[in-house]
């Protein structure tokens, strides 16, 4: 199994679309489908990206691990904890966020990212 096919089978696992997968790399969704037919090399960052998004290692998505090895599990629970002690009502709002779509999530995504492009550190 190729890159391209391990990307397909995890995308559909999340029953994503390639167009949506593709918004969420940040990529054109032709760019998308011709890394998933294998008819283009992907790019170092694409493969960062499009591994953290579907939380495998670049490893598994290269053939190189059998196992899809997910990521989530540790890395999840610290991000978890960081929040809940920054804000305490944090789990009651990361609860209602795993109601939402995936478009309301990425209409979230979005505006964090706006406001975090306002911030002035």
């Amino acid at each position: 199994m190729h890159t391209g096919q391990r990307i397909i089978q995890l995308r559909l696992q999340k029953n994503w679309t390639q167009k949506e997968l593709a918004k969420r790399v940040h990529i054109n969704v032709s760019v998308m489908n011709r890394i998933e037919s294998g008819d283009r090399p992907i790019k170092d960052s694409e493969l960062i990206a499009i591994a953290d998004i579907l939380k495998v290692t670049t490893d598994y998505l290269l053939g190189r691990a059998e196992a899809p090895e997910c990521r989530e599990t540790k890395q999840e629970n610290e991000f978890v904890k960081r929040i809940q002690k920054k804000n305490p009502a944090a789990e009651a709002m990361l609860r209602d966020m795993a109601t939402l779509t995936p478009e309301e999530m990425q209409d979230v995504y979005d505006y964090l990212l706006f406001k975090k492009s306002r911030r002035k550190d």
